[in-house]
């Protein structure tokens, strides 16, 4: 169940509860429920329309809640609190979601694939700047998040994105002809690191920690303009140097960027290499959806996962919505350390989670679904690091 389905279930049946038409109703906008609550999402949608109907929201909740419990994908709806509904989805839904995700990241995120941004009239919306033309890192700067603030509202609106006022201007890439690459990925190999001949301050810094790390460095802060010797983290400069690039040159786990496309690369390779040896298609379809498969993905660890990669569309919205870069940056680090947790509780390619006594057929279905999940995991990292301008490493 993505949340845009479940955002269209919601209303639908807020709809039948209420009389009022669904169209005219307000996103039900649903949001996972913290750990200690009931349900595994929930709406404020009556709310937001008790004033309205002149009706108290706790009484809009009940009616909602007893309309969602006849749906076939609900297993539990309740009233929580001042009038949310916490609902309780199918085990199923789970796997529908990684199907969804792993088809295509960026429709998932942005609900339309990504040649629909990059060419025609959007293509000059979704092109990146040259960092190493820019005069001062602070220069380079604004034009990477200025990059990302048009490709992330091109995602979330569908639409060409027009720079914001007062903006810095961007040259174009080096190759002004070159065609835009469709889905952002690449090797580990960054052009300008290790840069000899380097010509502006900016240049020398993309030469010490490599396009990719900076663009990421620039968009991780909140403020415009950092103080000087502002962190975004320990080791992390919100304004790196070449003098003093803090974790940022480095290829570690201290360095975001690297963590990010080193989740991506992890996810690529273990599909890659095991669906096929397993007679798998590449993207881990179809999905099984047995008792074996729906009782692994309900783990501690699975179930994080899956809620993470719920996540993603509503943090696209929001970073789009307050022309945040930085939203849709720490979505991603939290997106690969819950993939890296995921994938450290149990063993990906031999399934062993259904336990000893487990079919043959029952670990494979378990081990499909898994890889299915690191397709869903690979998709929507490289979805999410295109619209920063960073490239996806495939292999490790």
């Amino acid at each position: 169940m993505t949340p845009r389905r479940l955002d269209a279930l919601l209303r639908a049946a807020c709809a039948a509860a209420t009389g009022l038409d669904a169209d005219g109703l307000p996103a039900a906008d649903p949001r996972r429920v913290p750990p200690e609550r009931p349900g595994d999402y929930a709406t404020a949608l009556p709310m937001r329309l008790a004033g309205p109907l002149g009706r108290p929201a706790r009484d809009v909740a009940a009616d909602l809640a007893a309309e969602l419990r006849t749906r076939p994908h609900v297993t539990a709806a309740v009233v929580d609190g001042p009038g949310f509904v916490n609902v309780s989805l199918t085990a199923v839904s789970r796997v529908s979601l990684l199907a969804a995700a792993a088809e295509d990241g960026m429709a998932y995120l942005a609900g339309a694939p990504l040649a629909e941004m990059t060419t025609g009239p959007a293509a000059a919306a979704w092109a990146a700047s040259a960092l190493d033309r820019a005069e001062t890192v602070a220069a380079a700067r604004d034009w990477a998040r200025a990059d990302a603030r048009r490709r992330i509202a091109l995602a979330a609106a569908g639409v060409s994105a027009a720079p914001r006022p007062g903006a810095s201007p961007c040259p174009a890439r080096r190759d002004p002809a070159a065609p835009v690459a469709a889905v952002g990925e690449g090797g580990w190999r960054d052009p300008l690191f290790g840069a000899v001949d380097v010509a502006t301050e900016a240049a020398r810094l993309l030469a010490v920690t490599g396009e990719a790390s900076a663009r990421v460095a620039f968009c991780r802060s909140l403020p415009e303009r950092p103080r000087p010797g502002e962190e975004t983290g320990p080791g992390l400069p919100a304004l790196p140097t070449a003098d003093a690039p803090g974790l940022w040159a480095r290829h570690g786990g201290g360095n975001p960027a690297f963590a990010v496309r080193y989740a991506h690369a992890h996810a690529r390779t273990t599909l890659e290499v095991w669906a096929p040896a397993l007679g798998l298609p590449p993207a881990g379809h179809p999905f099984p959806a047995g008792l074996d498969v729906v009782a692994d993905l309900s783990a501690p660890p699975a179930a994080a996962l899956v809620g993470a990669l719920f996540d993603g569309p509503g943090t696209l919205a929001t970073a789009a919505r307050r022309s945040e870069p930085h939203i849709l940056v720490r979505y991603l680090e939290g997106l690969a350390a819950a993939y890296h947790e995921w994938r450290e509780s149990c063993d990906v390619v031999l399934g062993e989670s259904g336990g000893a006594t487990a079919s043959d057929d029952a670990r494979g279905e378990v081990t499909a679904a898994r890889l299915g999940a690191c397709a869903a995991v690979a998709g929507v990292l490289r979805a999410g690091l295109s619209l920063i301008g960073v490239a996806a490493p495939t292999r490790l």
